[in-house]
């Protein structure tokens, strides 16, 4: 193309919208038959693209993108480990009073129940830990599929 042409961007301007050139460039156009059949040449394939299926993929995109999503680190066993050991700490304490309770209970008139509220408050603290490390780890499988 000359550079006494329409550029083609401004033929593709001029096919998707006349009101979109200058009016030098539209004053030309209506004159230049090779420029009008730029324009017509650039219609007929947006519309040809329009009239296109939407692209099929014979694949899983979410597998491939998930494939290579980095995985976290494994965590630990110290959070079950450290539960576990406040159960055997729990269920020693709780053989200790049944067998010596009674003599507990006359040395240590109000330590007993001071002992008792203090292994639940620290049963519900544990608990409460591990709840909220499920629904973290639950949140964060969540927000890998949620680009989807």
């Amino acid at each position: 193309m000359t550079s006494s042409h329409l550029p083609e961007p401004a033929l593709q301007a001029a096919a998707e919208s006349l009101a979109s050139l200058p009016s030098a460039q539209a004053a030309h156009l209506h004159a230049c038959a090779q420029c009008q059949r730029q324009v017509a040449l650039y219609r007929q394939l947006y519309v040809a693209a329009a009239q296109l299926p939407p692209p099929v993929f014979n694949f899983d995109l979410t597998a491939k993108v998930l494939a290579q999503l980095p995985r976290p680190p494994a965590k630990p066993a110290f959070t079950w480990a450290l539960g576990l050991v406040a159960a055997l700490v729990a269920g020693v304490v709780v053989v200790f009073t049944l067998v010596f309770g009674g003599a507990l209970a006359q040395a240590m008139q109000g330590l007993f129940t001071v002992l008792g509220a203090g292994l639940g408050i620290g049963a519900a603290v544990l608990l409460a830990g591990q709840c909220l490390e499920l629904v973290a780890q639950h949140r964060q499988r969540m927000r890998l599929l949620a680009f989807s």
